[in-house]
């Protein structure tokens, strides 16, 4: 079969696009017209979108306009509330306060008279009758005036106390005996007559007799920044910085001591052992008596901050009482597991403070050097009474530190920066 060819020499005549042409004119109309539908339907649901945006936003403000006002109705509502409460307190204590002034010459000693009249008449009437129970109801009547004279101090003389004359003073500031450098805790050993002062700057304790007569200074390489004393049968062990030095009760004579990688802060016992507060890990070191290590307790507090740190500890009724430094000073109870058991003071605590102690009714005293005072809390955080001025004279104070009860149930103070005066104040 023959194949045609076309012959290289062969021109060919012009050719016609006029059909082409057309036909894309027609398409580019097409797709033109598409886009305009395209963009009004895109208008249309966008005007649509915007204004159901618009009701929506006007239902919402409505909304909250109507929460806002029922709101400020409750507070309202709340404020007037407190306010009423408050009013009533304050007739209360108005009412307190007149009743105290009324019967508190007579009703103690009236109250102490009923048993000596049931006697009387159970004597003279010669009848059987339960005394005994009507014995109990008087006991009852006299704890309740007890309560009612604490609640009495607690409302009326917040800021009062009963000050003893100063017992004695050390000489002044500085190295030598019978005086201090910067003292911080203090320990009252009332069996030998003697007062225990942790003489932090001059690294050393220094022991007086109770009538303020310099009996020893105790010192050695080992006690660096003594900062709290405990005294346990017939030994006295100081927390110093990293270390715990342990001293012969009678003799004064240093028998051992455990050093701590951690700064320590605070010493306590329940009498079986010795726990030390380890300053910055919120732990405590448990210690046997011959200051052998048998444990930490891991503090567990739902409060606990990055910067937590541990200021003074104390132990009663198998509860731990745990100065803490968080953004805000506080006194935490835990359990002996390290457990919190419960919030105690919050309130009105001191905004600088590192010791505490606990006296025979288990109310808190916390020295506070940032106001000079001392305040006297009930075991359940309520404040009770403060005490205290700035100044250097006798119920002054400069930068109250260490505090202590002894047993007569004065409170003993120590200065940090007041160097020539122990004070002595009676506590009820």
């Amino acid at each position: 079969m023959a194949t045609a060819r076309l012959d290289k020499n062969v021109v060919m005549g012009p050719v016609s696009l006029m059909p082409v042409s057309n036909k894309l004119q027609d398409r580019m109309n097409i797709l033109r017209e598409v886009i305009d539908s395209k963009k009004s339907l895109v208008r249309k649901v966008s005007d649509e979108m915007k204004q159901l945006i618009e009701e929506k936003a006007q239902l919402i403000i409505g909304e909250l306009e109507a929460v806002w006002d029922e709101t400020n109705q409750r507070l309202n509502k709340r404020k007037d509330e407190v306010n009423k409460k408050i009013d009533a307190i304050n007739k209360q204590k108005t009412e307190m306060e007149k009743l105290f002034k009324d019967l508190s010459p007579t009703l103690p000693g009236f109250i102490d008279q009923i048993p000596e009249a049931i006697e009387t008449v159970k004597r003279e009437m010669n009848i059987d009758i339960p005394f005994l129970k009507l014995n109990w109801k008087v006991d009852e009547l006299r704890e309740s005036i007890h309560s009612l004279c604490y609640c009495e101090q607690k409302f009326v003389n917040f800021e009062e106390h009963i000050p003893i004359p100063l017992k004695w003073s050390c000489c002044d500031q500085g190295m030598r005996d019978n005086q201090l450098n910067c003292p911080c805790g203090i320990a009252i050993d009332s069996m030998n007559d003697r007062v225990y002062v942790a003489d932090n700057s001059a690294n050393r304790v220094q022991v007086f007799s109770g009538n303020g007569d310099w009996i020893k200074s105790i010192k050695d390489e080992r006690m660096i920044k003594p900062e709290n004393i405990l005294i346990l049968y017939n030994s006295v062990f100081v927390q110093c910085q990293q270390i715990i030095v342990k001293f012969n009760r009678s003799t004064l004579k240093i028998e051992s001591s455990k050093f701590s990688d951690y700064f320590l802060s605070g010493i306590c016992t329940d009498n079986t052992n010795v726990f030390v507060g380890e300053y910055s890990e919120m732990k405590l070191v448990v210690l046997t008596l011959e200051l052998k290590e048998e444990k930490k307790i891991p503090l567990n507090t739902q409060f606990k901050q990055q910067d937590t740190r541990i200021k003074d500890i104390s132990l009663a009724r198998h509860e731990f009482y745990i100065l803490l430094d968080e953004t805000e000073y506080s006194i935490q109870a835990f359990s002996k597991q390290g457990m919190m058991t419960r919030w105690i003071i919050h309130e009105y605590m001191p905004d600088w403070s590192s010791y505490f102690c606990l006296d025979q009714q288990l109310n808190i005293i916390v020295s506070d050097r940032d106001s000079c005072k001392v305040k006297i809390f009930s075991n359940e955080g309520n404040i009770i009474t403060q005490f205290g001025r700035e100044g250097s004279d006798k119920e002054e104070f400069i930068s109250v530190a260490g505090i202590a009860v002894d047993d007569l149930c004065s409170i003993v103070t120590v200065d940090w920066k007041c160097y020539n005066i122990i004070q002595t104040f009676s506590h009820h």
